[in-house]
């Protein structure tokens, strides 16, 4: 048996962190170099795992963690400390990793391109966010189809198997990202105009309707099928929430190495300004001893 644990500790406003790892003879840290008898101790047979830790220190808030060290999941950012703000970071360096993420980047500032020279003839306020017209729709449905491109992606990276033959995937599929990023909790601000409400694309959205759950996707469904008969659905509004999908799934698959920062953010078009809150179990814990490893999300469905 082995099992790894976070041990918080506070003083005053600060709180800093320790790794134990917690084996069937021995328990000791592995986030310092360890010597007999300053950061080890031994474990009796069959010792219970609530007195190992207490006898390590009987203060501190111990949490066991979900993840080995040094894992992540491929396409998903996490902090690597309960100090480091939400997203947090992925830790995957390769060349494969920043290409994709530099041309979905691209991607982004084309809508944003868009959306901005649309919103010189309509202004994004009050009864005009239910205006639609072409290139609303043509907006909302292509910043559709990157939010599904993002989705597949980020479960082919975790070796994830599509409910429907030939391993096609739809929005049954696409939902069970939901718990794994905790994209409801990402909320974005438009900072070009102040006076709108911030957005929370995923806010809402629940496997047991996952198509309808998410007003904005439901519409490019209806528009893909009929436009004649739905081009009503097409409104700015949900084009600018479309495109706000999308910025949410690449800040949650880069953390701040996309997501911008302080007075940087605040000039962006886009900002981040709200992320999930992880508990201490679920970050992705430092590799102390190697480089970091992928290993597929653990998904149920």
């Amino acid at each position: 048996m082995t099992k790894y644990y976070l041990r918080k500790l506070r003083s005053g406003i600060d709180v800093r962190e320790e790794f134990w790892c917690v084996k069937d003879d021995e328990a000791y840290r592995i986030d310092v170099m360890s010597f007999s008898g300053l950061s080890r101790f031994p474990r009796e047979p069959c010792e219970e795992i609530s007195r190992t830790l207490d006898k390590i220190a009987p203060w501190g808030d111990w949490h066991e963690l979900s993840y080995e060290p040094g894992k992540y999941f491929p396409r998903m950012a996490r902090p690597n400390s309960i100090n480091e703000p939400s997203p947090g970071h992925n830790p995957d360096t390769s060349d494969e990793y920043r290409y994709y993420r530099a041309k979905s980047t691209g991607q982004l500032h084309a809508f944003v391109e868009e959306l901005d020279e649309i919103c010189r003839v309509i202004h994004p306020e009050g009864d005009n966010l239910r205006t639609y017209g072409h290139a609303t729709r043509n907006v909302l449905i292509l910043a559709c189809t990157e939010v599904e491109a993002h989705c597949r992606k980020i479960l082919e990276d975790n070796d994830y198997k599509g409910k429907k033959r030939g391993g096609r995937f739809d929005t049954t599929d696409y939902v069970n990202l939901l718990d794994a990023m905790h994209l409801d909790q990402y909320v974005v601000n438009l900072n070009y105009y102040p006076w709108l409400p911030t957005f929370t694309p995923f806010r809402g959205w629940n496997a047991s309707n996952p198509t309808k759950s998410i007003p904005w996707y439901h519409a490019h469904n209806q528009l893909k099928h009929d436009r004649e008969g739905q081009f009503a659905e097409a409104t700015l509004e949900r084009a600018l929430t479309a495109v706000t999908a999308c910025f949410v799934l690449l800040c949650a698959q880069y953390g701040w190495d996309f997501a911008l920062q302080d007075k940087e953010a605040e000039r962006a078009f886009l900002q981040l300004i709200g992320a999930p809150k992880w508990e201490p179990s679920e970050i992705y814990v430092p590799a102390f001893d190697g480089s970091y490893k992928p290993q597929n999300y653990p998904f149920t469905a």
